[in-house]
Order: C-alpha cells, then sequence, then structure tokens
C-alpha cells in the first residue's frame, strides 16, 4: 500500500469532447471549499470535477 498525503485539490471543468483534457479552474487546500464549488458549478449548469494532488507526485480523481 502507498502512503502519501495529499497537498491540495485542483479543479476542473469538464471537457466538451471525451478525447480533450478538462479545462484548469483553480486549486485549494480545503476538500469542502473543492466540493462546494463542483456543486455550485452543476447547480449553475457547468460540469467540474477534482484531482488530489499527492505527496508522491501523482494526481488522484476524487
Amino acid at each position: 500500500m502507498t502512503h502519501y498525503i495529499i497537498l491540495y485539490y485542483e479543479i476542473y471543468e469538464c471537457p466538451q469532447c471525451p478525447t480533450d483534457s478538462g479545462k484548469y479552474y483553480g486549486k485549494t487546500p480545503i476538500l469542502e471549499q473543492a466540493e462546494t464549488v463542483v456543486r455550485k458549478a452543476k447547480e449553475s449548469g457547468q460540469m467540474f470535477f477534482i484531482k488530489a494532488v499527492c505527496s508522491d507526485g501523482k494526481k488522484r480523481y476524487m
């Protein structure tokens, strides 16, 4: 099992086409804040997603 620490969360706008990458929106060290951004975006018709940036250098989808 890999041990790591989540350093911060990156927020991305979902791509329009499955072969595109998501557009970077911002970052925060607080998960609840990132979740609020995603929730508010959904209420206004946008789709965002979160990646956790970890101490082992990897980014993990939330």
